[in-house]
This record gives C-alpha cells, sequence and structure tokens, in this order.
C-alpha cells in the first residue's frame, strides 16, 4: 500500500474495511494495476456476487470478461479494499480500462482523512450510458502506469461539465433515453438492451442478467424460503409468493380469527 493511504473503517453502510487517504491525492492521480484472478464470462456465478469484480471489454466495446479482486475477505491487492461510490457526488476515483488492465484514477483531489470511492469512468461511457463527448476528452495511455503518481497535465471533465452531459446528475440510456438516478440501475438495465446474462446458476447452468434475479432462482434449489407470513407463519422462497398469499382468502381467515 502506497504511504498516502491506510485502511480504516469504512463509512460506507454494511462494509468492513475501506480505504483513507493519508495526505492529499492529487486529482489525475494513477493507481494500479487493480490485481485480481480473470474470470471468462462463463465463470461469474454467485460466488463472486459480493466480490470486488469489475468488468471487461474488448476493442469493440464488447464484454469480455471480469476480474476478480477478491473484495475484502480475500484481497489480492489493497486496490480490492476500495469501496464502490454509493452515488456520484461522494465519488472521487473513477474506474479506467488500459488494454487488459484496471486503473483507477482521482477525479478530484482527495484530502487526508477521506474515503476513497470508486466507480466507472469515462472509457465506460456507452455501457453507463453517457454521451461520446464525455469519452471524447478521456484521456490516452500509451505506456505501463507505475502502481500511484501524480498526473496533473492531461485533460479532464469537471463535475459540472458532468452535470450538464448528464442532465444534472440523471444518467440517462443512450438507447432508449430512460433516465436513472442511480448507476447501478442503468448497468442493471442496460443488459435488457445487450442482452447479457453474466449471471450463471451453479445448479443448473440457467443464465440472469440480474444478480438478484439469480438469487431468487437459486433458492428453487436449496429450498430457502425468508418470506415469512406475520400472521400464519407460512414461508415463501419469493417475495411474490408471499404477497399473493397476503392476498388470498386463507390468510383472510387466519388474519380475522
Amino acid at each position: 500500500m502506497p504511504s498516502q493511504a491506510r485502511v480504516g473503517q469504512s463509512t460506507v453502510p454494511g462494509c468492513i474495511q475501506g480505504i483513507f487517504a493519508l495526505e492529499r491525492i492529487k486529482v489525475g492521480t494513477e493507481m494500479g494495476p487493480f490485481v485480481g484472478h480473470m474470470l471468462a464470462l462463463t465463470q461469474l456465478n454467485i460466488t463472486h456476487i459480493n466480490s470486488s469484480v469489475w468488468e471487461l471489454y474488448d476493442e469493440y466495446g464488447r464484454l469480455a470478461g471480469y476480474v476478480d479482486g477478491g473484495g475484502v475477505q480475500r484481497p489480492a491487492s489493497w486496490l480490492s479494499l476500495i469501496q464502490c461510490a454509493r452515488m456520484e457526488k461522494e465519488q472521487n476515483l473513477e474506474l479506467l480500462q488500459v488494454g487488459s488492465q484496471i486503473y483507477y484514477r482521482a477525479t478530484r483531489d482527495i484530502h487526508p482523512g477521506e474515503e476513497l470511492l470508486v466507480w466507472y469512468g469515462a472509457s465506460y461511457s456507452l455501457y453507463m450510458g453517457l454521451p461520446s463527448y464525455y469519452s471524447d476528452v478521456t484521456c490516452n495511455y500509451q505506456q505501463k502506469i507505475p502502481a500511484i503518481r501524480g498526473n496533473t497535465k492531461k485533460e479532464h471533465v469537471s463535475a459540472e461539465q458532468e452535470d450538464a452531459i448528464t442532465g444534472g446528475g440523471k444518467l440517462k440510456c443512450v438507447l432508449c433515453r430512460r433516465g436513472f438516478n442511480s448507476r447501478s440501475n442503468l448497468r442493471s438495465h442496460m443488459r435488457i438492451h445487450t442482452l447479457e446474462k453474466p449471471f450463471v446458476c451453479t445448479f443448473c447452468g440457467r443464465r440472469f442478467s440480474q444478480s438478484s434475479t439469480l438469487r431468487n432462482h437459486v433458492r428453487l434449489h436449496t429450498g430457502e424460503k425468508p418470506y415469512k407470513c406475520v400472521v400464519c407463519r407460512s414461508s415463501y422462497s419469493q417475495l411474490a409468493g408471499l404477497r399473493a398469499h397476503q392476498r388470498s382468502a386463507a390468510h383472510k381467515l387466519d388474519k380475522a380469527g
């Protein structure tokens, strides 16, 4: 780990560890490469859902595979301990793909005590739903980047410019123009257009576009029924099943009794 950072209790709810700045990290500072296990499209499964897994794209912009950093439980490097930003305004690092490797770059000056929080950068503009103008100013890399160094000579997009591009912070799908307030929701939506189904059931091999749909499906194999009726204590594997039960005559009779 570089001298500019330390491990600490993450400010992101539900996350144990995070990385914090010990001194000012200048905008444009690059960190990497991100170390992890390379996964083919068919190798991603339910065991990777909660890990620090990033997508890799080929030269044509098609999803080509993944790199699994191992997450907090088994981090391959200190970069795996950097948590994801939950919203645009708290992001201070962006993800960049250079060839087949992943790097992080500071999108603004990060002050001592701030947690480092990352999300996809301009090189993922199409998949994230940003117009082509945003990717036109993306820095081009011609050589391998050191583990961490400052670089303030390249052109960068300001937060005000990005807000103007995305419509005041509302992220839009470039194909159907539907708007989203969350980048993760936009990423999930894009799979409707690309027909990608990266989440594979390890029991039957069925593929899904969303991790939540896979989790619901896996319960059919495991028999897990986490949704319980508070009146009669009957349980269901799907929330839809519980709601159907609550609307049924049997539930209303139990409630009346």
